[in-house]
């Protein structure tokens, strides 16, 4: 495999997913339930939901009655966005983020095509966006009874 998202990126997209999810709704998302609908610890969910909302991304409300949502609309949000809010910085090879990585002299056939193969991974994920993931819990407990009634 050339390439493999962290865990708490996977989980980031997931998070934001299931916000997307709930855009329309008028009262924030409570981390616990996001935990929940996620199936991921809380204190794990937390992590994330810090890291999105330094980043820009998700906005949240303390209180009783308070949560997070998503601070834009999730057609305007990129898979790019998202990733970068958590700190991603280069995807596929260390070549192409550390010069001493390598001994061979500049200019290197194998750095050029890494370079251009990211460039390639950077376009996609800003082609997609969060809208495209949306999803609820219902999403899942449809699937559930299908696939127990089969």
């Amino acid at each position: 495999m050339l390439f493999s998202l962290k865990k708490e990126y996977d989980h980031a997209i997931r998070i934001c997913g299931f916000l997307a999810g709930h855009y329309d709704q008028p009262e924030p998302i409570p981390v616990r339930r996001l935990a929940a609908g996620l199936l991921v610890s809380r204190p794990f969910a937390t992590k994330i939901v810090y890291q999105l909302r330094v980043g820009g991304i998700i906005s949240s409300e303390q209180g009783k009655y308070g949560g997070v949502r998503l601070k834009r609309p999730p057609e305007t949000i990129t898979l790019y966005d998202v990733l970068e809010a958590m700190g991603m910085g280069r995807m596929i090879s260390e070549c192409v983020l550390e010069e001493d990585f390598c001994p061979l002299p500049a200019p290197c056939k194998i750095h050029g095509f890494f370079m251009e193969q990211e460039a390639r991974l950077v376009k996609v994920f800003q082609s997609r966006k969060i809208a495209d993931f949306a999803f609820t819990e219902e999403d899942f407990e449809e699937k559930y009874r299908q696939h127990h009634h089969d």
